[in-house]
């Protein structure tokens, strides 16, 4: 089973870094694109505004072999960049590891990306990579992706996703409430104390499966399983 991991990295301990250089705050996004080289990040779209000023910047590092604007919009600008064989750090430890960037921003503070790993094997080496390299990795999330039909969707068990449903269902969640945790209990005969961390649980991994995955920007700096060799495994139902 993959893993989805997003890290956070120092924007000087990126090749792309020179954004510090801009003299106005510029947001990168990289175009995610099916991988058909060994280029591990491509293209990536930048403001218009500050497009030519991102491009001559982007050339002046020694990673970059070339730089230029290959397509725009009204307010953005589509960059390619052909890397160089002195590419190394994170984009090389990426390569390595088989990893997939399925999203990526960067300013001129910090660069987030949302891998996607073959295993948990190929995450922890990546993440030794980096720090042997010296680079400051900070592991925003983690999470196990799951097959369509499978029974744990967006990280729920099967009880947390029972419960929501019901709760849906009953008027739980309309304004005003059409039933209570008392109710939804007797329903699905548990206590209401069960129910009240049951679906807080499930409603949380709910927001970390779908809305915080989404978002390309760092997150809030939270504790994950990294430290803790990738202990993941949720709680036991209440």
């Amino acid at each position: 089973m993959s893993i989805i991991a997003t890290v956070a990295v120092p924007a000087a301990e990126f090749p792309l870094g020179a954004l510090a250089d801009i003299d106005e705050d510029v947001t990168l996004t990289v175009e995610t694109t099916v991988p058909t080289s060994e280029s591990v990040v491509p293209y990536f779209w930048a403001p218009a505004s500050a497009g030519d000023a991102i491009v001559d910047s982007i050339e002046d590092e020694p990673a970059v072999a070339t730089a230029g604007i290959v397509d725009e919009t009204d307010d953005h600008v589509l960059v390619k960049v052909t890397w160089n064989g002195r590419v190394n750090g994170v984009l090389e430890s990426i390569r390595e590891r088989d990893a997939i960037v399925t999203s990526a921003v960067g300013t001129d503070t910090q660069w987030t990306f949302r891998l996607r790993f073959p295993s948990y094997e190929d995450l922890s080496a990546f993440y030794t990579n980096c720090v042997e390299q010296g680079i400051s990795m900070e592991l925003v999330q983690l999470h196990e992706t799951v097959s369509p039909g499978s029974t744990r969707q967006f990280g729920l068990t099967t009880a947390q996703r029972e419960l929501i449903a019901a709760a849906y269902r009953a008027g739980y969640f309309d304004v005003p409430r059409q039933t209570t945790l008392v109710e939804l209990g007797e329903q699905l005969e548990v206590s209401d104390s069960a129910v009240s961390q049951r679906l807080r649980r499930g409603l949380a991994t709910l927001i970390d499966s779908t809305v915080l995955a989404e978002q390309s920007e760092g997150g809030d700096g939270s504790s994950t399983g990294l430290e803790y060799g990738f202990d993941t495994e949720p709680e036991p139902d209440q």
